[in-house]
């Protein structure tokens, strides 16, 4: 379990404390043939555990998952080829969500912040997506806004608007092409802002386009993740939420 549930708990008199102090403990691992799960990590950073599965076969994700979900009451399996097969094992005991990029497997906690998701284009929606069930995970509530480049200027001064109305503590910009979506949005807020670059694009070096837009822009609130990171944007933009 994360740090909020474990002080949740506590706070409720449903843990002891020898099983709290456990939980803090660098030495609580789990050892398996295709593994070595570090199942009280939540605990320390407060974020929820993310099995990534991309180079992982079914087998090993699902032994992976279980021994996570003794422990947790949900888990994030990324960009795991087998999402059908894996929804398809766990769903008789677990609520399950599922988008293109992620996988939530168990109960998701309540909503303690909010954070305003911006993306450019329909072709952003797996890494958008991915990153609004990144942070419902955390237990943020992500306001999210699709198809809002600057095509269309009033498209994006709509969704800053809506979003401000719900005291977002932070925006996250998922933007592909010339990325020219996040230094935009970031000169029309007073908060951090974390863009995405995407791997969309057209010809020359277009996977890395918006990238070097985002990195070389002067706005001196946007910070920028990796191409295609939307669950580091929403892993950063949700602790900002909850600490703030």
């Amino acid at each position: 379990m994360t740090f909020d549930e474990l002080y949740d708990q506590i706070s409720k008199g449903e843990l002891s404390r020898d099983e709290a102090r456990k939980h803090f403990s660098l030495e609580w691992m789990e050892t398996a043939r295709n593994y070595i799960a570090d199942v009280n990590r939540g605990a320390r950073i407060n974020i929820p555990e993310i099995i990534y599965g991309e180079y992982k076969t079914e087998e090993q994700t699902i032994e992976m998952a279980e021994a996570f979900l003794s422990e947790h009451s949900s888990i994030l399996i990324s960009r795991s080829p087998h999402h059908h097969l894996l929804s398809k094992h766990f769903k008789s005991r677990f609520q399950i969500q599922e988008t293109p990029l992620l996988l939530a497997i168990g109960d998701l906690p309540e909503k303690r912040g909010n954070i305003l998701v911006i993306s450019a284009g329909a072709a952003d929606h797996p890494v958008t997506a991915e990153c609004a069930l990144a942070l419902e995970a955390l237990g943020v509530t992500p306001h999210v806004f699709e198809d809002r480049g600057i095509a269309h200027p009033t498209r994006v001064l709509d969704a800053v608007m809506e979003g401000m109305k719900n005291n977002v503590s932070a925006v996250v910009v998922v933007a592909g092409m010339e990325g020219a979506l996040a230094p935009f949005v970031s000169s029309l807020v007073p908060l951090p802002v974390i863009g995405v670059p995407t791997s969309v694009g057209y010809g020359f070096r277009a996977k890395e386009a918006a990238l070097t837009s985002m990195l070389a822009s002067c706005a001196p609130n946007l910070t920028v993740v990796n191409i295609d990171g939307g669950i580091r944007a929403a892993v950063v933009s949700g602790l900002i939420a909850k600490n703030k």
